[in-house]
C-alpha cells in the first residue's frame, strides 16, 4: 500500500472516530443535562415539600393550642388539603428520584448541601 493511501485510510478512520466519539459525547451531554434538570426539580420539591410541613405544623398548633380543638386528624378541614398537597408531592418525589437513578444519579448527589 501507498503512502497516500495509508494516510488516506488513517484520515477516514481518524474521522470515523472523530464522529463515533462527538456522538457518544453529546448523548452523555444530553443524559448529564437531563440529571441536572431532574436535580433541581427535585430539590425544589423537597423545599416545597418542607413549608408545607411547617405550615402543618402551625396549623395543628393553632387548631390543638389557640382554637382548644379536643381532636384533629388527617380529615379535619383545616389540614386535609395541606396532607393531600404532601402526598402529592412525595409521590412526584418518588417518581423524579427514581427517574434520576435510572440515568446513572446517586443519593448523595441529592442529599448534599449546597455550599455559601
Amino acid at each position: 500500500m501507498k503512502f497516500s493511501e495509508k494516510l488516506k485510510k488513517f484520515m477516514e478512520d481518524s474521522i470515523d472516530a472523530s464522529k463515533e466519539f462527538l456522538e457518544k459525547t453529546s448523548d452523555q451531554a444530553q443524559v448529564w443535562g437531563e440529571m441536572g434538570k431532574l436535580k433541581i426539580e427535585i430539590l425544589q420539591l423537597r423545599s416545597k415539600a418542607q413549608a408545607l410541613t411547617g405550615k402543618l405544623g402551625t396549623e395543628v398548633y393553632t387548631l390543638l393550642v389557640e382554637k382548644n380543638e379536643p381532636m384533629i386528624g388527617s380529615s379535619t378541614p383545616e389540614i386535609e388539603p395541606i396532607i393531600k398537597e404532601l402526598e402529592g408531592l412525595d409521590h412526584l418525589i418518588d417518581e423524579k428520584e427514581t427517574l434520576y437513578r435510572s440515568k446513572g444519579g446517586k443519593e448523595n448527589d441529592l442529599n448534599e448541601r449546597e455550599k455559601a
